[in-house]
């Protein structure tokens, strides 16, 4: 069966390709492992596309080298009205998202948003001498052991770079909540609230995280509703940049918790399934998948990561990935009658090629085997209510499906790539500036104390 299956890829995870395989030299060295899984997410959308597309609204100074390096991609121009319509929806929408606290921890939808990432952070006074410094800081089991967060922190600092090279201005920030206090709308009301009830307030703590954080979330709600808007009009899928799949994941984990956790950890615990799922008498469904970890194999059998893109491209036409591509094309186009039927048959050819994949393209490291872990939904009735259905609104009254990457899965597989881990990161151009930059990490055992270096902080 032919399919015309089209992926649309952003312009973040292209980004992190080129830092990757050496374009682009790398200033923030905490990026590694967040370009790594850009480059997965670019192998993926190849081997699970017939075409990909792109959106071609770099500034004009990055924008002839980005089509020169991506050649392979059909970056498309939209038109300068639909794009001022597009970017306003998609601000609209990142302003709707309530970024709230209650005492010293977020609290409210973003709390999913945070699950998806697997951070846990808290507004804190870090103190010296007589001054203290406000800071959002990672609660960590071990603040020697902070890599994941360290990585996890570099993505929110990409965010803000990407919106530095794309052509627009629109006001993407969410509203910032605190509980019983309406006159708080932004991070600079909750920073001024905070100081003036302090009096040994002396500033940012420089490793603070509240800013780029509460940034990063609006862009990333913005970017995903704008490629998911133009990825309806392409007639194609979006696959976006590691955060953004996170934010809409959480929109996932907003609208269905339990079941969110179910289907993952369902597939954690049992190493020999590839698929869970929960479909619904409607015939929705949502579903958790294993893949291989396709940067581990395709390392495994290249010199460079820009081999990696290389093989990708030459694998795509193998018959596994046609199957898969006409079983992911048959979940875009379900029909209304006995769609609980038609459904039941296609997770389950969907199950038979991920196991043929895990098979023939799963890599064991000492760590064992690498496999990602993708949050699936199909079949969505969009109304106007929840914040998913916001953000598949183009979708309205037409069947569609989404299938979002795991970010903390695939960190795990990143941190366990041993070997191979210096072969993908053989490419890396270090920046003459290029830096590992810190941040606040306190012990999660002090999440409720304080002590002579710092407390909670709260309004």
């Amino acid at each position: 069966m032919s399919t015309n299956r089209q992926i649309l890829v952003d312009n973040a995870t292209l980004s992190g390709v080129e830092r990757i395989i050496g374009v682009s030299q790398t200033k923030n060295l905490n990026n590694t492992d967040n370009d790594i899984l850009c480059l997965e997410k670019l192998i993926t959308a190849i081997l699970f596309s017939d075409k990909l597309i792109g959106v071609d609204d770099y500034k004009d100074g990055y924008r002839s080298r980005r089509l020169r390096n991506f050649d392979f991609v059909s970056f498309k121009k939209i038109d300068e009205a639909d794009y001022a319509a597009l970017t306003t929806d998609a601000a609209n929408f990142a302003k709707s998202m309530a970024f709230s606290f209650e005492g010293s921890k977020p609290a409210g939808d973003v709390v999913s948003f945070f699950e998806a990432l697997k951070i846990d952070p808290q507004l804190r006074w870090d103190i010296w001498s007589s001054s203290e410094y406000l800071t959002l800081s990672y609660l960590v089991k071990d603040p020697e052991d902070t890599r994941y967060e360290r990585s996890v922190d570099s993505v929110f600092r990409n965010e803000d770079v990407d919106r530095s090279l794309v052509a627009r201005g629109m006001d993407h920030a969410p509203t910032v909540t605190v509980a019983n206090r309406a006159d708080i709308t932004d991070v600079k009301d909750l920073v001024h609230a905070l100081s003036t009830g302090n009096p040994n307030y002396a500033g940012f703590d420089s490793r603070s995280a509240l800013q780029r954080i509460i940034f990063g979330y609006g862009w990333a709600a913005e970017r995903s509703h704008f490629y998911n808007a133009v990825a309806q009009q392409e007639g194609a899928d979006a696959y976006l940049a590691p955060l953004r799949d996170a934010f809409c994941e959480s929109c996932c984990r907003i609208e269905y918790p339990s079941q969110v956790n179910a289907l993952l950890e369902t597939l954690r615990s049992k190493s020999q399934e590839t698929l869970a799922s929960i479909l619904e008498p409607t015939g929705r469904a949502k579903f958790a998948i294993r893949l291989p970890f396709f940067t581990a194999y395709c390392i495994s059998k290249a010199d460079n990561p820009k081999q990696c893109i290389e093989l990708a491209l030459s694998m795509r036409n193998a018959s596994e990935f046609r199957d898969c591509r006409t079983i992911l094309h048959n979940l875009d186009h379900l029909s209304t009658a006995d769609r609980v039927q038609e459904m039941n048959g296609i997770l389950k050819y969907l199950e038979q090629s991920c196991a043929r994949l895990m098979r023939k393209y799963g890599v064991s490291t000492d760590n064992g085997v690498q496999f990602s872990l993708s949050v699936g939904l199909t079949g969505v009735n969009v109304s106007v209510s929840s914040k998913l259905n916001q953000l598949f609104r183009p979708y309205k009254n037409r069947p569609f499906s989404r299938i979002f990457r795991n970010i903390a899965r695939d960190m795990v597989n990143v941190e366990r790539l041993g070997g191979l881990y210096d072969k993908v990161c053989s490419s890396i151009k270090e920046h003459h500036d290029a830096t590992y930059p810190k941040i606040s990490a306190t012990p999660k055992f002090m999440e409720q104390k304080e002590n002579d270096r710092g407390r909670p902080a709260e309004i």
